[in-house]
């Protein structure tokens, strides 16, 4: 109950990027370090992976 008050509230200011790989595919996730929401979520296709 708290931490969905707490992501009502936050202004998420503080965020940082990481990355999850599948094979050549990304899945980027852009978090909120102070609430921990995801806030932006993007996929791709990496081509420096190949080689």
């Amino acid at each position: 109950m708290l931490s969905i008050i707490r992501r009502l509230f936050c202004n998420h200011t503080d965020c940082f990027s990481y990355r999850k790989y599948n094979d050549f595919d990304f899945t980027e996730y852009n978090k909120c370090s102070k609430c921990g929401k995801i806030l932006d979520c993007i996929k791709g296709f990496d081509e420096d992976l190949r080689g």
